[in-house]
């Protein structure tokens, strides 16, 4: 099996997605020990067209080497913001 490029994978470039609509979704990540979790977030929102991702407490935020690798570029693609709490 080989890898496949982005031509083959029909994958919009960063300038694409950040002009494409998103749905109207903002993902709010917790306190979240794993930063392999958070990465896979970040792909999982650029698969589906999210509005954004809003990070919160000691939640590791880009850029990390373990988000990096499982978020495959959706970080750079993403919105993201970061917040000290939840708290308003």
């Amino acid at each position: 099996m080989r890898k496949l490029s982005m031509d083959e994978l029909n994958r919009k470039s960063v300038d694409e997605f950040k002009r494409s609509e998103k749905k109207p979704v903002i993902v709010v990540l917790e306190n979240i020990r794993s930063a392999y979790n958070v990465g896979s977030v970040f792909r999982t929102a650029d698969a589906f067209l999210l509005e954004a991702i809003y990070i919160c407490g000691y939640t590791c935020k880009p850029p990390h080497k373990e988000i990096k690798k499982t978020a495959l570029g959706a970080e750079d693609s993403v919105t993201w913001k970061h917040f000290d709490s939840t708290d308003l």
